[in-house]
């Protein structure tokens, strides 16, 4: 089953990103290498630190910091509001889909989003923990086991949310390069 691509981060306004030609894979990476954006993902549900993906990629940590920040932002964008006060609660995306978002969070059994929960913000399931906190505590080179013991989250769920992520970058790049072909 393919993950959906139209709902979370758009890669294009990254600045610590670009997409890499087609004969490349089409996959997004850090500007100016070849270390694609699903690599940090991967790194970091395997235990590792931004310290740690940055070393081993040759990455400016930087920019490794700068692409774990710009999705925890587009993760405060995304809410689900009251478009005419109260009533029934509608999803209202700040800036129009593009095609580019990456990934769909609604296919993730780890996450969840309920209007009114959390001012509707992407949580991890059963909890009001919303996933921007994971990405800036990543962004400052926390490791899952610190976030687990701050609050209270299991690395395995963590795990399931930065594998997603990655399965989707990786996804998105062959999609991408598929159309181009």
């Amino acid at each position: 089953m393919a993950i959906g691509v139209t709902a979370m981060a758009n890669w294009e306004h990254c600045p610590a990103v670009e997409r890499a030609a087609a004969e490349y894979g089409g996959h997004w990476v850090f500007r100016g290498t070849d270390a694609p954006l699903y690599r940090l993902y991967e790194c970091l549900a395997a235990g590792g630190t931004v310290d740690d993906f940055a070393g081993r990629y040759d990455v400016d940590l930087e920019s490794a910091v700068a692409a774990l920040r710009y999705e925890a932002a587009e993760f405060r964008k995304d809410r689900l509001v009251r478009p005419d006060g109260p009533g029934v609660m509608a999803p209202i995306p700040l800036v129009a889909p593009t095609g580019d978002e990456i990934p769909d969070w609604n296919f993730c059994p780890a996450v969840e989003r309920i209007a009114g929960k959390v001012s509707g913000a992407w949580v991890f399931t059963e909890s009001r923990l919303p996933l921007e906190a994971l990405f800036e505590n990543l962004a400052s080179g926390c490791t899952l086991a610190e976030f687990d013991e701050w609050y209270g989250m299991e690395p395995a769920r963590q795990a399931a949310v930065l594998s997603y992520e990655a399965k989707a970058l990786r996804e998105e790049g062959l999609i991408t390069y598929a159309r181009s072909a």
